[in-house]
């Protein structure tokens, strides 16, 4: 009886001691997966960064990748219908200036159709995805680009008057140089005696200026809201006089202005045109791309976002 009590506690304790190494083991664990060191070189994380980046373009995923971001990467220039693949960072060219400007630990380019230059930037060569701690310029030499070509004309000469008055336009709406009189009826707001030299007396004229540069869904969607309908709008307006608040915000000015002079290829999808064109910094031609939106409306072209 003794043997058989003394070989079943014997039992007892191996079981115990079996289910406590399994909760050891389990515990160690308990957290996830163990992670397996990353043993690729800083050139094979930028390599695999730079052809992810290529994909994405060739895929047509970056709509997506702006949406999931929530910011705005650069399109592919529109003569540009892919991106050559890689299969070394030795495919690429250099560019050691921007990694002596900036924080940028790699940066490497080829020619497409020799002519548009692509840069690839990373300011850290994780491996993972591109957009994290990467950014794609696209650029082109100033002297391949034809100055004033005829058949760009029609949209030179809207871009002339749009880009003329766009900064105007949005100072006006955030209550910026206007001719303002004495206080009226509302409590921090002044008469609107002119805009831009106009006589202004009600919220429609403002909205029709407002409406010979940009589209009315554009305005709806960014300005008319503050500027008209909120609780406190910039704008009130009472027996055939408007009114605005006072505001505390100062001009911008951008750093570069679109050149008109230097369109480099258009296309139209619908309503939408889409142009490839230079800019103006500092007075001297600058080589990377920008892409202006226009949009035809039933009174002409209209500008669908702010430059």
């Amino acid at each position: 009886m003794k043997k058989t009590v003394l070989a079943a506690m014997c039992l007892l304790l191996m079981l115990s001691g079996c289910n406590h190494n399994k909760k050891e083991e389990v515990s160690e664990t308990e957290y996830g997966p163990v992670v397996e060191q990353d043993t690729r070189t800083d050139e094979e994380k930028e390599l695999e960064m730079i052809q992810g980046c290529i994909n994405d373009y060739n895929i047509n995923r970056i709509p997506e990748i702006e949406e999931y971001l929530n910011t705005q990467l650069h399109p592919l220039p529109i003569e540009v219908a892919s991106l050559p693949e890689i299969s070394s960072l030795n495919d690429l060219t250099e560019e050691p200036s921007y990694e002596e400007t900036s924080n940028v630990s790699y940066a490497g380019s080829y020619l497409v159709d020799n002519k548009y230059k692509i840069i690839f930037l990373i300011f850290e060569p994780t491996g993972n995805s591109f957009w994290l701690n990467g950014r794609v310029l696209f650029q082109i030499d100033p002297s391949l680009v034809e100055q004033d070509k005829p058949e760009f004309t029609e949209y030179r000469n809207a871009m002339y008057y749009l880009l003329s008055n766009e900064k105007q336009v949005l100072n006006w709406l955030y209550g910026l140089d206007l001719e303002l009189g004495e206080e009226g009826p509302f409590e921090g707001y002044r008469e609107v005696k002119s805009m831009g030299g106009s006589v202004i007396s009600s919220i429609d004229q403002i909205k029709s200026i407002a409406e010979s540069v940009f589209t009315k869904d554009y305005l709806e969607k960014t300005f008319y809201y503050s500027c008209f309908y909120s609780e406190t709008p910039m704008f009130r307006e009472a027996d055939g006089k408007v009114y605005c608040a006072s505001s505390d915000l100062i001009n911008q000015e951008t750093s570069y202005v679109y050149n008109p002079h230097y369109i480099i290829a258009a296309k139209q999808d619908g309503n939408t045109i889409y142009l490839d064109m230079l800019s103006d910094s500092v007075g001297e031609i600058q080589p990377d791309i920008k892409r202006l939106t226009l949009e035809i409306t039933d009174s002409g072209y209209r500008l669908p976002a702010a430059y």
